[in-house]
């Protein structure tokens, strides 16, 4: 357990608990603490998929600290951002899947810590925003563009530009949010997603995941050759032989557990 986060372990898969109450606030501290937690869990080698959620039932994240904006700090500001960058951008780099299981609100930097993970799941009451020109801020951490690979530009606009609040319900409708469930349970249904990523071959998802991610950034053309690229590198290596080996012999691959099944 660290000083803001608290973590869980449930066999391939763990729990990163964003702890700042009342709002469990992203600090300079704490951002170092998540991109410290998923290099070691990076490293760690066993972990295949990551659920980031909130403590308490009211937020996933409320955003920054508003001190150093408040009293014009340019310099700490700047370190703010930075610590953000390096924590989100350990999101998207993460070996495995990455899941937010949203637990209430999550208003600017949290919404955009959220738009990081692979998945978004959230719970009926969750509230999602973007209110930063209010404040006279943007979205500083890549939120625009996340925001708009996932909703596209009309609603991007009216989420940053429009500081727009919208419930999970409307989340869903416009592809915001990839799952909504009842309260109490994004952080049950993120694990679960988090079994099924621990079915799949390790590499082969650590791949799929890269080629996924740059699709937005090119065309079919372009992506077919790194499609292929990846696959040639895969034949033959032992998970790939692993796996097509235990599909025909009708049993679990080496990286698929008999718990998992029943998941």
């Amino acid at each position: 357990m660290g000083q803001y986060l608290n973590l869980e372990r449930l066999g391939t898969s763990a729990i990163v608990t964003l702890s700042h109450p009342p709002s469990n606030l992203l600090t300079v501290a704490s951002l170092i603490e998540l991109a410290a937690q998923l290099e070691v869990l990076e490293l760690d080698g066993t972990v295949r998929a990551v659920v980031i959620t909130g403590a308490g039932d009211a937020y996933f994240s409320a955003g920054v600290p508003l001190e150093d904006f408040s009293r014009g700090d340019a310099v700490a500001v700047e370190q703010l951002v930075s610590a953000m960058c390096s924590a989100f951008r350990a999101i998207r780099r993460f070996n495995g899947v990455v899941i937010a299981a949203v637990n209430g609100y999550a208003l600017g930097a949290g919404l955009e810590c959220a738009l990081s993970c692979d998945y978004i799941v959230a719970e009926k009451g969750a509230k999602l925003g973007m209110p930063q020109a209010r404040l006279g801020q943007i979205p500083f951490a890549g939120g625009a563009k996340l925001l708009f690979d996932r909703v596209g530009e009309a609603w991007t606009k009216r989420m940053v530009l429009g500081g727009e609040l919208l419930d999970a319900e409307q989340a869903i409708r416009i592809g915001l949010i990839e799952e909504l469930v009842d309260p109490g349970f994004a952080k049950i249904i993120g694990v679960s997603l988090a079994n099924k990523v621990a079915r799949q071959g390790p590499v082969a998802v650590r791949e799929s995941r890269r080629l996924i991610q740059a699709c937005g950034s090119v065309s079919l053309e372009e992506h077919l050759p790194a499609a292929r690229k990846a696959l040639l590198a895969l034949v033959g290596a032992e998970e790939q032989k692993a796996g097509v080996q235990a599909f025909l012999d009708q049993h679990n691959p080496p990286w698929c557990t008999d718990e998992d099944d029943e998941d």
